[in-house]
């Protein structure tokens, strides 16, 4: 029964098939398309990622200079500040997240604006502040696997980056 579908549908259908298929595909490739952001959206990205790493920072009580140190990396590096534009940030999230009562501001925040490869890479810091002090409280981790919950990625691959497997390509 099947082979005759497939052999119908093959001949009556071809054309309406592939436009069907290129249809799904340009759908399912849009997420992979770099989205050129505007000043202000940057900015509302940037102060949504840097509230979510001071929460990492944060989540144990204790604030170390290692996990500071690893947040002011990651700040100039991947999103290109510079040291006073990073210190600004972490100012002005620190006065945020200290009436914050939920992840799901930032995280709905970085849903609108980044694709799920740099969704992971941002995870992969994530976790790098959890363990910058060589330990990782339970607080740490319940935020981690929130957040990536938050942001859709799935536990298994949430538990990758815990086990500091390389996910994405450097």
């Amino acid at each position: 029964m099947g082979i005759v579908y497939y052999q119908y549908f093959n001949h009556t259908g071809n054309n309406s098939c592939m436009n069907l298929f290129n249809s799904i595909k340009s759908i399912l490739q849009i997420e992979q398309k770099k989205i050129v952001l505007n000043a202000d959206e940057t900015k509302e990205l940037n102060q949504a990622i840097v509230e979510l790493m001071l929460e990492m920072v944060k989540a144990d009580f204790v604030e170390l200079y290692a996990e500071k140190q690893v947040l002011s990396a990651y700040l100039s590096q991947s999103l290109n500040l510079t040291t006073d534009k990073a210190n600004q940030y972490i100012e002005e999230a620190e006065d945020r997240i200290n009436f914050s009562i939920s992840l799901e501001s930032q995280t709905n925040v970085i849903n609108n604006y980044l694709n799920k490869i740099q969704k992971i890479k941002l995870m992969e810091q994530l976790w790098e502040l959890a363990i910058a002090d060589n330990q990782v409280h339970l607080l740490e981790e319940n935020l981690f696997y929130k957040a990536g919950d938050l942001l859709g990625i799935k536990k298994s691959m949430l538990e990758k980056i815990c086990q500091n497997e390389t996910i994405t390509k450097q």
